[in-house]
């Protein structure tokens, strides 16, 4: 009888406890008082950190609670390619950050040199609407488990420079400086395109470089991240919009598909309002950094439109060809024929 008694109790204990595991991942699926890490990478107070806060702030409010997010600026979780790898394991739930390319190189394909160079063109290939950009590295993403939410702009690229370019609005002159580059094909290609001799180094090692004078100069940013990091360095800046930079925002795609339909159309609102605001912003920002430096009594360069279209004529002439296997030809040729480009 004790014996009876015992198994019974026991398999009492296995039912409660199936019980509320049950709940528990009912609740979870119901998208019920769950908290978000939300990483990114900028520190705080900044634009970037601003609207983390605010898509913080509003999801809670229409979701009545049941998601708040707790933010990590400035890198806090670890450098975004590894926190994009926790993202996709579950780890992390979401990120605004750059894209990191360990897992997939193609994904570089969106700060490829020369894809744009005004405003107008960039919403058309980087919206999250129909932006060809956009929808291969949503689709890209998607294989790493990733769900992406939003395109967030930050500027257009710039070379920043420690000492006087020869003549700097020539893209045909040899610059005679030799500058730092991002390690990959294309960057390497890039900068020689330009006019310079090439070093490719990681960005941690800029500023010593710079400082030591083992390079001269840097392409890889625009001038807010010069100016915030080099700016002691930096004599002449180029503001010839290399490329397009932004950051993306994206999540646990698992975790998006637990989510009631109304709190996926809601998160989808708030990210689509929000990459609409970054546009704005990024586009009354991009004079901002240039002024900032003009103020340090360092040269920026006044391009017009036509000379910048110059630069892009060149490299798209002489180094796209070189670097589109580093892509895929496949989305290059979505994107040629996007803006309409004719070899």
């Amino acid at each position: 009888m004790k014996k009876f008694t015992k198994i019974t109790l026991l398999l009492a204990c296995i039912i409660l406890l199936t019980s509320c595991s049950s709940g528990k991942n009912k609740q979870s699926d119901s998208g019920e008082n769950r908290v978000f890490k939300l990483a990114h990478i900028r520190p705080e107070n900044t634009r970037t950190d601003e609207s983390a806060k605010w898509f913080a702030e509003k999801l809670n409010e229409s979701t009545d609670g049941r998601i708040s997010i707790e933010i990590y600026p400035n890198s806090e979780l670890g450098d975004y390619s590894v926190v994009q790898e926790r993202i996709g394991l579950g780890d992390v739930e979401m990120q605004l950050s750059s894209i990191g390319y360990n897992v997939d190189k193609t994904l570089s394909v969106q700060v490829a040199p020369y894809l744009v160079t005004t405003w107008d063109e960039a919403k058309k290939l980087y919206n999250s609407q129909d932006g060809v950009i956009y929808k291969y590295v949503e689709e890209r993403l998607l294989k790493q488990n990733i769900k992406l939410l939003a395109v967030y702009p930050q500027y257009f690229g710039a070379v920043a420079l420690a000492k006087e370019p020869n003549d700097p609005y020539n893209p045909d002159s040899q610059k005679g400086l030799k500058i730092r580059v991002p390690s990959s094909q294309s960057w390497d290609n890039l900068g020689r395109g330009l006019g310079f001799q090439t070093t490719p180094l990681p960005a941690s090692e800029i500023f010593t470089s710079i400082q030591t004078g083992v390079v001269e100069g840097a392409l890889g940013a625009g001038t807010e991240g010069y100016y915030t990091q080099y700016k002691e360095l930096i004599n002449y800046v180029m503001p010839i919009k290399t490329h397009f930079e932004c950051f993306w925002l994206y999540m646990n795609n698992d975790l998006y598909e637990s989510l009631s339909d109304d709190d996926k159309n809601t998160i989808n609102k708030l990210a689509k309002e929000m990459e609409d605001n970054a546009f704005i912003q990024a586009q009354e920002e991009e004079s901002k950094y240039d002024e900032l430096f003009k103020k340090e009594v360092t040269t920026v360069y006044d391009f017009t439109d036509e000379q910048i279209k110059e630069y892009s004529n060149k490299i798209r002439k002489e180094v796209w060809p070189n670097i589109e296997s580093e892509f895929g030809k496949e989305i290059f040729d979505k994107i040629k024929a996007e803006i309409g480009y004719q070899e």
